[in-house]
């Protein structure tokens, strides 16, 4: 699964336009969790960019440095930490991606169904951080506010 969550964070890069990107040097993804997911992340991001952007991906274990950065991905097993990387996002323009499905708090959560990979999508709450997301993947989630 660490391999398909790692391509759909990828494909939500692609469809989702953040202000000021074209300032930035890099466009940074955060895990904190997830350890196979960070190693698959790590292939893509060797291969692939962000637009004309090189990917970083980094692994934190607390939440003291939470800047510069565009995405962070939380898997299960510290989905705990939810609750305050909300509150250290706050309105800022990062993409809080989950793999607890019943998370409210997240902006974007896996859930795996019998179907397979599938994908819970606040836009509302990613819109309202100054995000731009593409009707496209809108419609492929499960919408939810």
């Amino acid at each position: 699964m660490s391999n398909y969550k790692s391509l759909y964070i990828y494909n939500f890069i692609k469809r989702i336009e953040w202000p000021n990107a074209d300032q930035q040097e890099n466009f940074v993804i955060v895990v904190m969790g997830d350890q196979e997911t960070f190693d698959a992340l790590k292939n893509i991001s060797a291969t692939k960019k962000a637009g004309e952007q090189e990917i970083i991906v980094r692994d934190i274990r607390s939440l003291d440095n939470i800047t510069n950065i565009n995405l962070i991905y939380v898997g299960y097993s510290k989905r705990k930490h939810l609750i305050n990387l909300e509150e250290l996002i706050g309105k800022q323009a990062i993409l809080l991606v989950s793999d607890y499905k019943n998370s409210k708090i997240a902006d974007i959560n896996f859930e795996e169904t019998s179907k397979g990979l599938e994908f819970i999508i606040r836009p509302k709450k990613i819109e309202n951080k100054g995000l731009k997301i593409s009707d496209n993947l809108i419609q492929l989630g499960k919408q939810d506010e």
